[in-house]
């Protein structure tokens, strides 16, 4: 904001081209007559000589009308006002209102070196203060055009480097408390961008560490502390003067100086509640302080007091927007369930540290922790209280995590601490005290919190990075489950799991990410119909897997009502199916077909397909039963299965739903590793792994299903294909709806 112009002396008088004057022996009737003819409502009476005696107003002149006597004759020397209070043509505008207001008069002599140099009326100070005051507004209009940026750190410097312009002033200091609990960077007092959390849980489901208050400055010496503690600002109101002459003790020594102006500031999203806070003595407010004032700030306090308020409406206002800017971002980095970092923030802080480690080669450690048997938690004891043992989970890993380290919920149960400076050995130390004190916590009675910990430590290469080091972390979490749960882990490259890029399709993942993607900006309603056309179409190009999502399908639907499932999580269990094989699109043509026994390798390439689907579809939010279905149905009850290795009921109902349907497919479709069994073999082999490999009672649905379909057919030896023909209208007619867009949870 530009000011061309310096501020002004509040000087109020020019002298006048013409004085209207009349002698003390001049009639009244000659006195209304010139006042008539020079349109004015006070004259200046001069004696014989000239010299100025006194002043007659038209006020004088009525009184004596009203009271009969003789305008003709009577003499100005006899009404006029002889006791004559003056000022001097400097005087400011505010001290001119201030003399007539105590002396109850509406016009005043401006006398210099004894002379009539001019006189006021209220009239003239009603014009000048019009003028003052629109003068004033356009200035102090300004400032908004300067106040566009939405950060607050910025807004506030901004209005430091601004506000004082409008004021004369040669120091600033802006002092914003924040009303409200917030997220604190254990690293930077000022930056929001990548803020580290140091959170307290409380019963509140959602509470931080106070924010220490924001101060911008501009040539102003007092320390932080020193500004925190100033008694007079502390005692303001809403309608308190905003000008000050004292200057506290500890500003004077640092070299403030009079005037002084103090602007309070409420900028806290619900003033009300503010102001209550104040009166109660529970909120201190935010203040703008300048000092070093120009001199018409000394002069023209009413002016002055004009400017501020116009000023705070606008300050107010901008800085509110951006504290509440700043209160959402903060909101975005917080998960809302366990008042721990959110996966954005995850993200943010693991890019930072990747550099600071390329740049300084400085090492860091990941950690992913998750909650064993989280699942059963969820479904035995219901969600109310897995939300319960994660926040419990949350809240005992803050309180043992270092101050420098960074907690965050990566999903579902699982949480990651990115620990800087730390090496993986260092880690274990530390996850190990937390796994301990984690079992002391108890879900409810006799059932006591564990988690599994996989670590994994930056390496020094230029070519790391941050999804390389979750991936290798997430490894590590791997083998933490595959050992039995309740341990921590550290990844090496001797692990079964370890990967490289090019074991996988990388770039075919990542094309099919997009088109998802692009499917999930439409409507959930037709989501389905686009999915399953693109799971045909992959499916079509192999003859061995051909129609193999469409026929699980119809053998996992045909399980589940035979087990009477809830219609709405046969649709779901449907839906799952569709869609369980897509992350395939990720393994390499010889590896999907390869007729040959598989090497370990190619076996642990062949295991990633579910996690790549599970990465396919992670924005797809309304899918998550489905995704977790997709993940799980290559696990086994014995917990030896993949990706996670869990067992029994902690897999999902239509996980297990579907690996019986799968493996039933598999068994009984040419494949080049085998040829096709008969509908009795597949059902004899699934029998006998039941209570090893499937769940029994999802075993036994199978086989009832196939006696029911023998029983309604009437034929003692029946083919795969009867069991589809069976199941395959039913399905289709299920499958209108869905496809046309009538998706249900």
């Amino acid at each position: 904001m530009n000011h061309t112009k310096h501020q002004k002396t509040d000087v109020i008088v020019e002298r006048p081209a013409e004085i209207i004057t009349i002698s003390h022996n001049d009639t009244i009737k000659t006195a209304a007559a010139k006042m008539f003819s020079n349109k004015v409502s006070c004259l200046i009476v001069n004696n014989d000589n000239g010299e100025f005696i006194g002043v007659v107003t038209e006020r004088d002149i009525v009184n004596r009308v009203a009271a009969s006597i003789d305008i003709e004759t009577t003499t100005i020397s006899e009404i006029m006002t002889t006791q004559i209070i003056s000022c001097s043509p400097n005087t400011p505008s505010s001290k001119v209102r201030e003399i007539m207001t105590n002396n109850q008069i509406r016009h005043l002599p401006i006398i210099d070196k004894d002379a009539v140099v001019g006189i006021l009326s209220t009239r003239d100070l009603m014009a000048r203060q019009l003028l003052e005051d629109r003068a004033a507004a356009e200035e102090v209009a300004m400032l908004s055009s300067c106040l566009k940026s939405i950060d607050l750190n910025e807004v506030a410097d901004i209005v430091t480097r601004e506000v004082p312009k409008l004021f004369g002033a040669e120091k600033c200091v802006l002092l914003i408390r924040h009303p409200r609990s917030s997220i604190l960077d254990s690293r930077s007092s000022t930056s929001t961008q990548h803020q580290a959390l140091n959170i307290e849980q409380t019963k509140s489901p959602v509470r931080a560490v106070l924010e220490p208050p924001l101060v911008s400055y501009n040539n102003c010496p007092c320390p932080k502390e020193s500004l925190e503690q100033l008694k007079d600002i502390d005692n303001f109101s809403d309608g308190d003067e905003f000008h000050y002459d004292n200057i506290p003790h500890v500003c004077e020594k640092l070299g403030a100086q009079s005037p002084r102006l103090v602007i309070p500031l409420n900028i806290s999203p619900n003033p009300h509640a503010f102001l209550r806070k104040q009166e109660r003595g529970e909120q201190k407010s935010s203040y703008l302080c300048m000092c070093c004032l120009a001199a018409s700030i000394a002069t023209n306090r009413e002016l002055t007091s004009y400017k501020a308020k116009l000023a705070r409406e606008i300050l107010n206002s901008h800085l509110a927007n951006a504290k509440l800017y700043q209160e959402a971002r903060l909101t975005s980095l917080t998960d809302a369930l366990t008042a721990v970092g959110s996966r954005k923030l995850l993200e943010d802080k693991l890019q930072i540290e990747c550099a600071r480690a390329k740049r300084y080669k400085h090492q860091f450690s990941v950690a992913i922790i998750d909650l064993d048997n989280f699942k059963t938690i969820n479904d035995i004891l219901g969600h109310a209280m897995g939300d319960d043992a994660l926040r419990k989970l949350a809240k005992c890993m803050n309180t043992q995590k270092r101050t420098t380290d960074v907690l965050t919920r990566y999903g579902g149960d699982e949480f990651v601490i990115i620990m800087p400076e730390t090496k993986a050995k260092d880690a274990v130390t530390l996850l190990e005290r937390i796994r301990e004190k984690i079992q002391n916590i108890k879900v409810v009675e006799d059932l006591p919190m564990t988690i599994s910990c996989g670590i994994a430590q930056s390496l020094s290469e230029p070519t790391d990075s941050s999804r390389e080091v979750m991936r290798r972390a997430d490894l590590a979490l791997y083998e933490a489950k595959s050992a039995g749960r309740n341990c921590v882990k550290i990844w090496d490259k001797t692990m079964s799991k370890s990967l490289n890029d090019n074991d996988i399709e990388t770039e075919k993942i990542k094309k099919l990410q997009r088109r998802i993607a692009g499917l999930s900006e439409q409507a959930e309603k037709v989501f389905i119909q686009s999915i399953w056309g693109l799971v045909q179409a992959l499916e079509a190009k192999d003859s061995y897997t051909k129609k193999h999502s469409e026929n699980v399908m119809h053998y996992a639907v045909g399980i589940a009502k035979t087990m009477k499932i809830n219609p709405k999580q046969i649709d779901v269990i449907r839906r799952a199916a569709m869609i369980h094989d897509i992350g395939k699109i990720g393994i390499p043509d010889a590896i999907l077909s390869k007729p040959g026994k598989l090497t370990p390798r190619e076996r642990s390439v062949i295991e990633q397909h579910p996690l790549i689907a599970v990465r396919i579809l992670d924005k797809m939010t309304f899918l998550e039963q489905e995704i977790a279905i997709v993940r799980h149905h290559h696990e086994k009850w014995n917990g030896q299965g993949y990706p996670d290795g869990i067992s029994n009921t902690v897999i999902p109902l239509g996980a297990r739903i579907m690996a019986v349907a799968d493996t039933f497919d598999a068994l009984t479709s040419n494949r080049p590793y085998h040829k096709s069994r008969s509908l009795a073999e597949a059902i004899e082999i699934l029998v006998d792994s039941s209570g090893y490999d499937y769940d029994p009672r999802v075993v036994k649905g199978m086989v009832s299903w196939v006696q029911i379909v023998r029983s309604q057919l009437g034929e003692a030896h029946l083919a795969p294909e009867d069991l589809l023909d069976s199941q395959r209208q039913l399905d289709n007619s299920s499958m209108a709806p869905l496809v046309a867009g009538a998706v249900t949870h």
